[in-house]
Formats: structure tokens, sequence, C-alpha cells
């Protein structure tokens, strides 16, 4: 056996009109592995599933105008590490990459050390240290 599975009850989803190019930059830039990548019929992706950390992200082709399929926009999504040293080589390696990085490293009033970048399609990437906890009774 490989060890324990990772699941999760909340999966966040990122479409990109060119999705091999989509997975190709998070991986590059912001270290993300590629745990299934499924192509259709012509070569597109049309489903992929990244892993960071202990969690998912699904990664999909955005639907073109006029196609059948829900219009999903720029996205946000935010990558939680609890190790500070870890946001700062994920920040050097986005600057290197020449990412554009729309808010530089810094520390967020409620405690989070973590940087912004969007990728080349829209989508804003937010990594940091912020760990939100809930109690087996909610918040």
């Amino acid at each position: 056996m490989d060890g324990p599975l990772i699941t999760q009850s909340i999966t966040a989803s990122v479409t990109y009109d060119d999705p091999r190019a989509g997975i190709r930059w998070l991986t590059d830039v912001l270290g993300f592995r590629p745990a299934a990548v499924h192509d259709g019929p012509d070569g597109d992706v049309v489903h992929a599933e990244l892993v960071w950390e202990a969690g998912f992200l699904f990664v999909g082709r955005r639907a073109p105008a006029g196609e059948p399929g829900p219009a999903v926009g720029p996205s946000s999504v935010a990558l939680n590490t609890r190790d500070p040293a870890a946001v700062d080589r994920w920040y050097e390696r986005a600057l290197a990459s020449g990412a554009d990085i729309v808010r530089p490293l810094h520390d967020a009033p409620y405690g989070s050390h973590q940087f912004d970048v969007r990728d080349p399609e829209g989508n804003l990437w937010t990594v940091g240290t912020y760990q939100p906890e809930i109690s087996r009774r909610g918040r």
C-alpha cells in the first residue's frame, strides 16, 4: 500500500482556454503535481486533478462562447501551508518565472505570511500560511 489516501469535502475547480498550458504554469510556478490528466478525442485536456500539499484542484477547459457549459470566469484560490519558509520559496520561484505578482510577500493582519499572483489566464492565487481551523462542533 502506498499510504493513506488524501480526501477532502470541497475541491476548487479552475478552467482555462488552454488547460495544458494552465497545468504547466501551475506545476512550474506553484509546484502542483498532476495526479490525473484526462484527454478528450481531440487531444485537449477535458479534466485534470492536481495536488498541492494535502489538497486537490480540478482543472478543465473553459467552454468557448456559444458552446454548452457553464460560463466560468477567472477564479480566486488560496493555497495554504504551515511553513513560512515554503511561502518564501514559492514567492521566489514565482518572481524568477516572471509571473504577474499582484501583491508582493507580506504579513496580513490576520496572521498569514503570503503573496498573491495571477496566472496567464487571469486566475488569482494567494499562497500563504493562514490555516483556518474548524472544531468538530463547527466554528
